[in-house]
């Protein structure tokens, strides 16, 4: 990892993504490639997240496989510099997203398990192991915990977030992710996962 990336999330404790919608997609409903500011607890820009894939083939897939569709999407600091890579191949049911290093680096992915009562995702370090969860029961729609192993509540993913930026984000393209006090490699797969989420439960064109 290196050391922007490495500073930018041992400063951050909180990050809110913010859509950048196009107007086509909002005049007519059709998907464009996902596009993103991200924002610190005060509401400061510190980054852009974008999904990779434009063009007339892009769209195609965008609007064929729809949130199952292949993925890839990249990260960026303020400068311009690319921080991380998120990768994951189309599937039937259970998504598979592995975050590398902008240099390939692989630290590990977000995994979503089988859930019948709740919504279940496993983050899961660069050796294959289980270090925290994300579980929500199903009839809660806006919030995702992420969780120890003794079942603790160290961070959480918020589709609708009140308080200090209440007055910045006021519709459900935006939402809130409270980063785990883990180190930069786990916050970064905790991130990742704030993005699966949006993806599997919230993306626009799942209302079709």
């Amino acid at each position: 990892m290196n050391s922007e990336l490495r500073q930018l999330l041992d400063q951050t404790s909180q990050v809110f993504i913010q859509q950048v919608k196009e107007w086509g997609e909002i005049l007519v409903g059709f998907e464009s490639s996902n596009r993103y500011e991200l924002l610190d607890g005060q509401g400061q820009k510190i980054g852009y997240m974008a999904e990779q894939g434009g063009g007339l083939f892009g769209f195609i897939k965008r609007q064929i496989f729809r949130s199952h569709r292949p993925l890839e999407v990249k990260i960026w600091d303020n400068q311009g510099l690319e921080l991380l890579q998120l990768h994951r191949p189309f599937f039937f049911f259970f998504s598979s997203l592995v975050v590398q290093t902008a240099q390939g680096k692989v630290l590990g992915s977000v995994e979503r398990r089988f859930g019948i009562l709740y919504k279940k995702y496993d983050l899961v370090d660069a050796k294959g192991n289980i270090f925290a969860r994300v579980q929500a029961p199903i009839w809660h729609l806006w919030t995702f915990p992420i969780l120890d192993h003794r079942d603790q509540e160290i961070g959480v993913v918020k589709k609708s977030w009140g308080g200090l930026i209440k007055e910045i984000f006021t519709d459900a393209d935006k939402f809130g992710v409270k980063l785990p006090d883990l180190e930069a490699e786990k916050k970064a797969i905790a991130l990742a996962g704030a993005i699966t989420i949006d993806l599997d439960f919230f993306e626009d064109n799942q209302k079709d």
